[in-house]
């Protein structure tokens, strides 16, 4: 009887593991792709799971490289391989049949896959010098303080000694509840506020925001009453500004440094040292009767419009003053200063000639 030239028929799902192996099968875990048990990874090259390392070297965590992209800075771990003699497979057994791990071995795989480390791993974005972080919006907000900080600074750099002493009205938009704040410090604290000296009502047609307005008008007369209201801690307010003058004609701001003075008793007799002081030109604001002959005080002034945004509450603040110009020094070294540029030079015809 001649043997049968069929080959056994092999199931589908084994069609795809080639040659014949006497070690079984398992399912990758994965993809589900049926692979011998001796493989080393799985046979899908899509799915890379590692199944033993065997003779293979087993990349381990070495260290971490900085790595700068735009403004973030990202951590990269390097892999490092470990020597062979880590892993070793195992010894086949006799007792070993092509049937004995035919089952599936997934629980076996689990651990591999939790070891299998990541080449790349990167850590939340650090701050990198010269970039920006995000601002909350909400958090981003200018007290009363800083505000009037601003104003007072604003008046010092007004009574400047190189113009003249009839600045500009100083223009400030602001919310309602500033005014609010700013008008307990016209009242001195006061819980009865103080009424303004005036209150107009006018029409604005030939600039915006067009319509009808109602302007408050406050004069304060008392330099020290204008202290009071200016004063903060951050910027005092400065009711007098020296000046030093330049050899170009130009003039800056001087502060006077602070000398300390050594006694020197035993030879001049409780005579002390004093601190030679160049020539001082200053500017002091003009509140109340600066002068013997003054009739009217000059009044520093504060003006409200409330609402000219309606919707947001915002008003406009106008501040006007006066301040005057003295030297501390010969007369001979003083130099009054430059008119301004902005003014025309009327110029008068020495004789008028006429013809018959």
């Amino acid at each position: 009887m001649e043997p049968s030239s069929a080959k056994p028929k092999v199931p589908e799902f084994l069609a795809n593991l080639g040659k014949a192996t006497l070690r079984g099968i398992r399912k990758c875990p994965r993809c589900g792709t049926y692979n011998g048990t001796r493989g080393l990874s799985c046979k899908n090259k899509s799915c890379g799971v590692v199944f033993r390392f065997g003779n293979r070297k087993q990349p381990i965590l070495k260290e971490e490289t900085v790595l700068e992209t735009d403004c973030k800075m990202e951590t990269v771990v390097q892999v490092q391989e470990q020597p062979a003699t880590a892993f070793k497979p195992k010894k086949r057994r006799k007792d070993d049949t092509p049937g004995a791990n035919a089952s599936v071995q997934e629980s076996s795989l689990t651990p591999l896959r939790k070891s299998s480390p990541k080449k790349h791993g990167a850590i939340p974005t650090i701050k990198r010098p010269g970039c920006s972080p995000l601002i909350d919006e909400s958090q981003v907000s200018l007290s009363f303080q800083d505000w009037l900080a601003s104003v007072t600074e604003r008046i010092h750099q007004t009574m400047h000694y190189q113009f003249d002493g009839k600045p500009e009205p100083l223009v400030f938009h602001i919310p309602q509840s500033f005014f609010d704040t700013l008008q307990q410090r016209i009242s001195m604290g006061n819980t009865r506020k103080r009424l303004p000296n005036y209150t107009t009502t006018f029409v604005r047609k030939d600039a915006l925001p067009l319509g009808t307005f109602a302007k408050y008008t406050w004069h304060i007369t008392n330099i020290n009453h204008v202290k009071q209201i200016f004063d903060t801690i951050q910027v005092p307010l400065e009711v007098t500004r020296s000046f030093v003058q330049n050899r170009d004609g130009t003039y800056e701001l001087f502060k006077c440094p602070k000398v300390e003075v050594e006694s020197i008793a035993e030879t001049y007799g409780r005579i002390e040292k004093q601190p030679i002081r160049p020539l001082e030109l200053k500017t002091f604001l003009k509140v109340g009767n600066t002068t013997p002959d003054q009739k009217e005080p000059t009044p520093f002034t504060i003006e409200w419009i409330p609402d000219i945004l309606p919707v947001s509450k915002i008003g406009e603040l106008r501040i006007k003053f006066e301040y005057g110009h003295h030297r501390n020094g010969p007369a001979t070294d003083f130099h009054e200063p430059p008119p301004s540029l902005e003014h025309t030079l009327e110029i008068t015809p020495l004789t008028t000639i006429t013809f018959d």
